[in-house]
């Protein structure tokens, strides 16, 4: 039989340290007290228990057939998960959509990096990309699982997103909600070989009030985004990556307003001219009387 074993490395650090535990979660073969390897492939029973058959006929192949209980574990487990291709497809696909459905965010479910900070960018196309690597622990990269929650993302300098919220700048509402749309948005992935791809189309805008106190006019950037999820090979390593590209369209926003004597010169504009058209209307009637009198 195979003993397994779970220790806690926060509450065992000594032990974890002496077996040179970097990453988590290790899953370790033991054989006879001695370590024996670390298993790297997948978390499912059926790949499990082939590797542990592996390790079996490595270290003990004078066992008899009678004593081989990893292996009618293993082949138990592999029967009762026996379906065929087409359902396992069909089975992602709806665990897929499933997850689709049910996008909720759960802090404890979780745990990772909080990442703060601003990039300078050329105003060139190109994109910048979040991936888990560590130079100082041993991770499979490519079971990572590349969830995140965006809580401000802007393009500009930070002023102005500092004025917008504050309310210091009169911008027009359609313009406030595309300069941070992503704010408050998480994007969950509940498989592995999966991550998000952002794609981001900025708009530089000029609006009237964002401005210095040096009197310096500021650029607002809008954006349009669109996410979409990709899939990766099992040899690649998951990212959430954000392309961004610039539109050679610039918008302006100016707010216009007109002063008193322009409405009293249109009311009078109005005034004059019902009382030239009443004038003329007048006129066509007294001609037109005077014609039919002298017929008459």
């Amino acid at each position: 039989p195979v003993l397994i074993a779970k220790v806690d490395c926060v509450q065992h650090q000594q032990l974890c340290r002496d077996q040179n535990i970097r990453a988590y979660p290790t899953l370790r073969m033991f054989i006879d007290g001695e370590p024996s390897g670390d298993y790297q492939g997948h978390r499912t029973v059926v790949e499990m228990a082939d590797w542990l058959v592996l390790q079996e006929e490595a270290h003990k192949k004078d066992l008899e057939e009678s004593e081989k209980t990893v292996e009618k574990a293993a082949a138990a487990a592999r029967k009762r998960l026996d379906v065929s291709a087409e359902e396992k497809e069909w089975n992602m696909k709806l665990q897929r959509h499933r997850h689709r459905q049910q996008a909720n965010w759960d802090d404890g479910e979780h745990p990772g990096c909080q990442l703060a900070g601003h990039i300078m960018l050329d105003r060139v196309p190109g994109n910048f990309h979040v991936m888990a690597r560590s130079n100082h622990h041993d991770l499979v990269p490519h079971m990572t699982n590349t969830s995140h929650f965006i809580h401000h993302l802007s393009v500009g300098e930070p002023a102005v997103s500092r004025m917008v919220e504050a309310g210091r700048a009169e911008v027009p509402t359609e313009v406030n909600e595309k300069l941070f749309p992503m704010n408050g948005n998480a994007y969950i992935t509940k498989e592995l070989h999966e991550s998000y791809h952002h794609y981001l189309k900025v708009i530089t805008t000029d609006v009237d009030g964002l401005e210095t106190v040096a009197r310096r006019r500021l650029k607002a950037y809008q954006i349009l985004q669109n996410s979409q999820l990709a899939y990766y090979r099992n040899d690649m390593v998951p990212e959430a990556k954000f392309i961004y590209d610039l539109s050679p369209i610039s918008v302006s926003y100016r707010r216009k307003s007109r002063h008193w004597y322009d409405y009293l010169t249109s009311m009078m504009a109005i005034i004059g001219g019902t009382f030239t058209v009443v004038g003329m209307v007048e006129s066509g009637i007294n001609a037109a009387v005077s014609r039919r009198k002298r017929y008459f």
